[in-house]
Order: structure tokens, then sequence, then C-alpha cells
């Protein structure tokens, strides 16, 4: 069976987001029926409250969502790990009624260069309550943090954007570096999704993506690599049945 580890539902009649201001394709609800036409048998939807939305509305939305839903198994909900209150927001999550909460996310992509250190001790609150963490992060900020993986008890999801519009060579720089390294954490796995629309969306091809699937698979193994559609964000470039 093919799970779908990421994908993403939203209504923009109900909530705000800002990043969506200057992109059309995105500016429009995907709601659970329309991802499950896609046909995949089940899936994990991760919060897109990071593109400048409210975290606790979301949640709140996405659970309603997906109650009735024989896809989604699961929610990735949006957590801010850098703060002091971190536990509190954990717990009201834990507290949801008919909870389909997995895991909580936290991205930095567009946060600025710092990463807060705070951010390891809010994945580990996550971690235990039983919660799989999912961090976005790129190579820059990766080198000098990732010995903060191992201060998480439960396993974590980093998730990871390669820059495919980048040569094959360029793989083997920082980037390759840093997933080598986190894979020596057996709590970290990889998670695959957003290559495409990090490619020239236009004309990208399976041989563009193969260096960072092949690199991504020798580091991690199949038993910590998994793989997302990351729709409707993936309909930029080209949709996620391309």
């Amino acid at each position: 069976m093919i799970l779908d580890s990421h994908h993403h539902l939203w209504d923009t009649r109900e909530l705000e987001y800002a990043l969506f201001g200057a992109v059309d394709e995105l500016r429009q609800p995907f709601l659970a029926a329309d991802y499950e036409l896609l046909g995949l048998p089940r899936s994990i939807c991760v919060e897109a409250a990071s593109a400048g939305a409210d975290g606790r509305r979301e949640t709140e939305w996405l659970q309603r969502e997906v109650d009735e839903s024989a896809v989604v198994a699961g929610l990735v909900a949006w957590a801010p790990l850098e703060r002091d209150d971190v536990a509190q927001w954990l717990d009201r999550l834990a507290e949801q009624p008919a909870n389909p909460i997995v895991g909580v996310r936290r991205s930095f992509e567009f946060a600025g260069p710092s990463f807060p250190l705070r951010t390891a001790e809010g994945a580990r609150e996550a971690g235990d309550r039983g919660l799989v963490v999912d961090l976005v992060l790129f190579p820059r900020r990766c080198p000098r943090r990732s010995t903060s993986s191992t201060r998480v008890p439960e396993p974590v999801s980093c998730s990871t954007t390669s820059r495919s519009r980048r040569s094959a060579k360029a793989v083997g720089s920082r980037g390759r570096r840093t997933s080598a390294e986190l894979a020596l954490r057996e709590n970290v796995a990889c998670k695959l999704s957003g290559l495409p629309t990090d490619a020239e969306r236009d004309r990208w091809t399976v041989d563009d993506l193969r260096p960072y699937v092949e690199h991504a698979l020798a580091c991690f193994g199949p038993d910590r690599l998994l793989y997302g559609s990351d729709w409707p964000v993936v309909n930029l470039a080209g949709g996620a049945t391309r």
C-alpha cells in the first residue's frame, strides 16, 4: 500500500494564508474530497499554517475536515516548538476529542538565519507525548544543529527540500554531507517531498530528481525514507500524478 506522508488541505474561504497572496493557483480551497480524487489509498495531512495562517484555527478546521475521510489517516499539526509555552500548546492538541493528530511540524523555511535552540526542547516535549516531530530544515541550518536530534527520544521526521534546479554536481556539497550526518541518528527519518516544485517546474524529468532520491535512499535506507506528494503545491509543477 502506498502511503502519502505529506499533503495539505486548506480552505481560503475560512482562513487567510499570507504566502498564497501572490500565487493564484494556491489561493483557493483544496478539500479532502478533492484530494481523494487522486486515488491514493492512505495519507497523512500536514499543516499549512506555516504559509502564514493561524495555527490553532487551522488545526481545528483540519480536524473537522478529515473527520469522515476514509483516506486521511492522521494529521501533523502546526506547533511553535521554539516557544516557552509549547508544553501547553501540545497539551491542548492532545486533549482534542477523537484526536487524529499523530505529529507536529515546525517549518523554518521562511524564518531568519538564526535557529532557535529552544526547538530541541520543544521537540522533546512532543516526543514525550508520543508525537512524531516534523522539521523543515535546510543545509545551512543543519550542520551546527543536527546534534539536537540526539536529545529527542521519539522518531523525528526531518523534512528537507533539495534544490533540484541546481546541477547534480551540487548535490555532493553541503546538502549531501548534512543528510549523511543526520542519517547516523536512528531517531531521524527523511521525507522526500517538494522536489518537483523546486526543480524547473515546466521541464523537470525523473533524471533531474534521481540524484537526490538515490542519495537519500543510500543514507536513510528504505525503512527511514518517506514519500510525500506535497499536493496541492505540486500542482505548480505538473501535479501529483505526473
